[in-house]
């Protein structure tokens, strides 16, 4: 079981820090870092990995359409670099209102965007000089300069080539001692040594891809350590799960594990559901969510959206149902019944999404009744 950071609307974001804190002080086994439209998830996952703690870290899904496949690989390189954790990539293919509206990009041909950024991804993580010329996505003779995740023992960064004026500024600066091979500690930022010769192997990550559409599963099943569903039914697990291995089996690879995302409160109050009702706004006329909330028998609600209701008339007619079919909401024995459906169902990992609160910023009481729950 692992932790999710939420980024619920009507919070304070800097309740992220709060809640991976709690996250790692419970003993969940990792923390996922997502990105929507407050933190920079290579930021906020940096400033994580070098506070306290010892919480594995897996940064996505980034949304493939906005991000370059060289970004996201120096990205999550750069995290791993920093913080010395390890790190897992999740990719995806987010949302017509983000990749259009917010980040002015074309989304199109998603699923074949989706496998070509997850086979550059592989490539340039397993520390390999990137080739590919596909439909969407092409590189040309990038290699990431700091230690691949994949490699079996990380060797030195490789040191662009200079000129004699540069080495002779940078034996300048070393002299004065304005900089170093160490980040010098200045106001709140920490001391960062890079060895040079690195003595123990690199962690092997996981490349992770969020999907939910049959194309989209394909892709993942063609590519993927592990797939992550979003928002789903049990029910909906179950046939995702189906899907995956018969795609797998055609690729001739082994079947990806599955992840699912789950928001979860214990105990909840009238604030937390509204909480949870405002975030399920924006998905209702996301694709494939559209689909999936109307198969739960929840069509009235996806064609109020769909039709251009006001988010405040939306958000009014959303039921507590709607959010319960996805999520987990009640006491201990409601927790564990739900987490035992979607275990059954095929999910080899529950990655919580909690819901936080002005009276539990860090979600810590929903947290622990769910890590007593596993450890029982």
């Amino acid at each position: 079981m692992s932790v999710s950071l939420p980024y619920w609307q009507d919070r304070d974001p800097l309740d992220a820090l709060l809640v991976a804190e709690a996250a790692d002080k419970l003993g969940f086994d990792r923390l996922w870092i997502g990105e929507m439209a407050t933190f920079d998830a290579f930021a906020l996952a940096t400033a994580i990995g070098q506070a306290p703690g010892r919480i594995p870290l897996c940064i996505g899904p980034l949304a493939v359409a906005v991000r370059s496949p060289m970004t996201i690989a120096m990205g999550v390189a750069s995290v791993a670099a920093l913080t010395g954790r390890p790190v897992d990539i999740a990719l995806g293919t987010s949302s017509t209102v983000v990749v259009r509206d917010w980040h002015g990009r074309e989304r199109q041909r998603t699923a074949v965007h989706l496998e070509e950024s997850a086979r550059i991804v592989r490539r340039l993580l397993d520390g390999e000089k990137a080739e590919f010329d596909g439909t969407v996505e092409r590189i040309r003779g990038y290699r990431l300069r700091l230690p691949g995740l994949g490699a079996a023992k990380a060797g030195p960064p490789v040191p662009p080539a200079t000129s004699d004026a540069e080495q002779h500024l940078d034996t300048a600066h070393s002299e004065s001692g304005q900089l170093s091979s160490t980040i010098a500690k200045g106001a709140g930022y920490p001391v960062v040594s890079l060895p040079a010769e690195p003595e123990t192997a690199v962690p092997r990550y996981e490349l992770v891809v969020a999907a939910f559409g049959e194309r989209a599963l394909a892709a993942a099943a063609r590519t993927a350590d592990r797939v992550v569903l979003n928002l789903v039914t049990p029910a909906q697990v179950a046939r995702c799960t189906s899907a995956i291995k018969e795609f797998a089996a055609e690729a001739g690879r082994p079947v990806p594990a599955i992840s699912v995302w789950v928001t979860a409160a214990a105990d909840p109050s009238a604030e937390m559901l509204t909480t949870v009702r405002r975030g399920v706004v924006g998905y209702l006329r996301a694709p494939g969510y559209d689909a999936m909330f109307t198969e739960a028998g929840f069509g009235d609600v996806v064609r109020l959206a769909q039709q251009g209701g006001h988010p405040r008339e939306v958000l009014a007619a959303i039921p507590d149902e709607l959010a319960a079919t996805v999520g987990m909401f009640g006491d201990a024995a409601t927790l564990a019944a739900r987490l035992s459906a979607y275990r059954a169902a095929g999910a080899d990992e529950i990655v919580v999404v909690p819901v936080t609160s002005a009276e539990d910023p860090a979600a810590y009481r929903t947290l622990q009744t769910l890590a007593r729950i596993d450890h029982d």
